[in-house]
């Protein structure tokens, strides 16, 4: 009886002393895990509620129509190296909120983006060290340590106002009809993070918001590496980084904090949110990504942006290349929707690598490596979207500037104009539109460096400038007549139908496809090479010319007929790089934007059959010239090219034999590309000039 007693007391004791440690402020419900199916249970507290209060809604855009992002370009900001309001140099301080408030005139005037998308404002961990100058330059930001906590970098003076100078810089984007959006890292925190701190002594409630283990499994990092590191005799699980701590979404509570968070920054404004790794929330015992728990959350998420009376819209980054299948999940589905645009990680660097690093042209034994045929899509219905880029902050590509042999022969303007010319949502990441080169770090810091102000000013008085390409084709995407054609257009990708002549395999070296809606069409003609092309050939696309069509993108100085023969769609005259687009259902429209001029011309002459001699033509003005010595009596045939091709000439024959005469102007224009030969007997032995103009395609000989 007596043992009895005793026993009983030992347990109520015990239990009295559990009720007294769950009522303190330390709770040391620490998971004992050991396997995976621990590490994984559901915890937390289903009817939890966010500490942190919810601003009132204000500062909003007024007027957006639903799903505005279709028909928007967003110009992506590493907000610590783009301007210094104070400096104006962010190699000698920090970029702040401040200083892209003062820009919002070059990104949307002279640049033609009408949303941004900034990078992580946070108050974070890694900061250089201890070296303030050095965090300046390093901090990324993807490592949180306060989600409710301005970075004070980002502010002018000491940083106290760094909130305030964000909320204005929201309410400048609105003023001027702009959007701007926020980057959301919802994976994980910075082990400085005091909801990490908490966690890992078991206090303040937070024992079970991230993933702990006394014995891990073999989970990896997204490098391949170890995922779990110890702390406190524990380990903890992070998807990246021992610095970056992963949050556990099988914990209702941290479900419920991280919606609070982004509701936190809608209400200030923001229009929405780009998110970071996606795909790594919810983990499995067969698998730590896309599984189906992470979609379950971001359907969660779905509804909390749907909640707004200003449409706000969600981008996700799921890294995901040559898997659309995958891809195409994080749109969810009409009863479970998700994210309304995913960005394209198979859309961009085909055409960085087959414009800018690889092929040659159809003559020699080299086949392009890539295929850009194979990697164009458009946005998938009028509620979707595909985000397309030419680069960004991570490791996904060099710039563009890196290229610089290509800025000569329009290589950095056609990957440009390729990227910018497709029915999907357009992101530039800062620099690129001037092709800015990367910097001198290891790693992707050297893609984040400071914003070259001086290279954007002088390329804004440059007509031909790539800056200007970029202003023109979004002001052509924007447009009222070709807006719903950017963003709901469906796409047609012809075939190319030529050959490398030595292999007989088919030829990468050109790419053609139309966009259109019940009444439009666009028609995008491109030759990838450096090399000058006298003809594409692709597919019949079934065209038909009633209407008419216009050149409104590309060499309006040559012949930019579109020809039919044998089931072929035939363009002439392609200078390298060269890019067209064509409208299809108007005659009437202008060239909004040509760079692609001819550099030198060929003048073939013969004095008898078989014998043609080639003479290089110079450009003065707009005119080529050739100097050439001639003989009285001889009656020479000759023709204009300006691309080294002899079949293909300028002209027809001034009179019904061909003859044209010393001195007076002869018109080349009628019938471009046929081949006809003109003729001229010199009156006298000589040096005779031959004129050929560029622009009126207008012809005369001289002595």
């Amino acid at each position: 009886m007596k043992k009895f007693i005793l026993k009983t007391f030992l347990i109520i004791s015990l239990i009295l002393l559990a009720a007294c440690k769950n009522n303190s402020d330390d709770d040391d419900n620490i998971p004992a895990s050991s396997t995976t199916s621990e590490i994984t249970k559901t915890t937390g507290d289903k009817n939890y509620k966010s500490p942190v209060a919810l601003p009132e809604i204000t500062n909003q855009s007024e007027n957006l129509s639903a799903n505005w992002w279709k028909t928007s370009a967003f110009y992506h900001i590493w907000i610590k190296s783009f301007k210094d309001s104070d400096l104006d140099d962010c190699s000698k301080n920090c970029g702040d909120f401040r200083g892209i408030e003062d820009s919002l005139d070059y990104i949307q005037n002279d640049l033609g983006c009408d949303a941004i998308w900034l990078s992580p404002f946070w108050d974070c961990w890694y900061k250089g060290g201890s070296n303030a100058e050095s965090a300046k330059i390093n901090m990324h930001g993807y490592d949180v340590n306060d989600f409710y906590k301005v970075n004070k970098f980002f502010g002018t003076g000491d940083g106290s106002n760094a909130e305030a100078e964000l909320e204005s810089l929201i309410a400048a984007c609105h003023a001027r009809g702009m959007k701007i959006i926020f980057d959301f890292v919802p994976n994980h925190t910075s082990h400085e993070n005091q909801w990490f701190l908490d966690s890992s002594n078991g206090k303040n409630g937070k024992s079970n918001w991230y993933l702990w283990s006394n014995s891990p499994n073999n989970w990896k990092n997204t490098w391949g590496a170890d995922a779990w590191h110890k702390k406190n005799d524990r380990y903890y699980y992070a998807a990246f980084a021992d610095t970056q701590p992963d949050l556990n979404y099988r914990n209702y509570e941290v479900r419920e904090e991280m919606k609070n968070v982004v509701r936190y920054w809608l209400n200030k404004g923001f229009d929405g949110l780009r998110i970071d790794a996606v795909r790594y929330l919810v983990e499995t015992e067969s698998s730590q990504t896309d599984t189906a728990g992470t979609h379950e959350w971001f359907q969660e998420l779905r509804k909390v942006i749907d909640e707004y009376t200003s449409p706000k819209f969600m981008v996700c980054e799921a890294w995901l290349e040559n898997n659309r299948t995958n891809l195409n999940k994080y749109f969810g589905t009409s009863e479970k929707p998700e994210f309304n645009m995913v960005l394209d990680f198979d859309q961009g660097k085909p055409i960085i690598e087959q414009v800018l690093a690889g092929g040659t042209d159809i003559y020699y034994n080299k086949v392009f490596q890539y295929d850009a045929t194979k990697k164009i899509f458009a946005n998938p219905n009028e509620s979707q979207s595909y985000g397309t880029f030419l680069g960004n902050h991570d490791e996904y590509f060099s710039r563009i500037g890196d290229y610089e042999s290509n800025l000569t022969n329009k290589g950095v303007h056609q990957a440009t104009a390729l990227s910018l010319l497709r029915p999907t949502v357009p992101f530039i990441y800062y620099g690129n539109e001037i092709a800015q080169k990367s910097g001198n770090e290891n790693g992707d810091f050297r893609l984040r460096q400071p914003f070259d102000w001086t290279r954007a000013t002088s390329q804004k008085n440059d007509e031909s400038s790539l800056l200007n390409m970029n202003k023109a084709l979004l002001t052509l995407r924007k447009s009222a007549e070709y807006k719903d054609l950017f963003a709901n257009g469906k796409l047609n990708v012809l075939n190319c139908n030529m050959v490398v002549t030595t292999t007989q395999k088919p030829w990468k070296g050109a790419v053609a496809y139309t966009i259109s809606n019940a009444s439009q069409k666009l028609l995008v003609v491109a030759n990838l090479t450096n090399n000058i092309q006298s003809a594409l050939w692709f597919s019949d696309f079934g065209f038909s010319e009633s209407n008419g069509y216009s050149l409104i993108v590309g060499n309006k100085d040559t012949d930019k007929s579109i020809y039919f023969k044998d089931y072929n769609t035939i363009f002439h005259n392609f200078a390298p790089h060269e890019i067209r687009v064509y409208d299809l259902k108007d005659s009437t429209k202008s060239c909004a934007f040509d760079i692609w001029d001819w550099s030198t011309a060929t003048m073939y002459l013969r004095g008898t059959m078989n014998n043609w001699g080639t003479t290089v033509m110079t450009l003065s003005g707009n005119e080529f010239k050739a100097d050439v010595e001639l003989t009285t009596g001889t009656v020479y045939e000759f023709k204009f090219d300006e691309f080294n091709d002899w079949t293909h000439s300028y002209g027809e024959p001034a009179d019904s034999d061909g003859t044209v005469t010393q001195n007076t102007e002869f018109d080349t224009s009628d019938n471009p590309g046929e081949g006809t030969n003109f003729k001229f007997t010199p009156a006298e032995s000589g040096t005779y000039t031959f004129i050929f103009n560029k622009e009126t395609l207008k012809a005369k000989i001289s002595k």
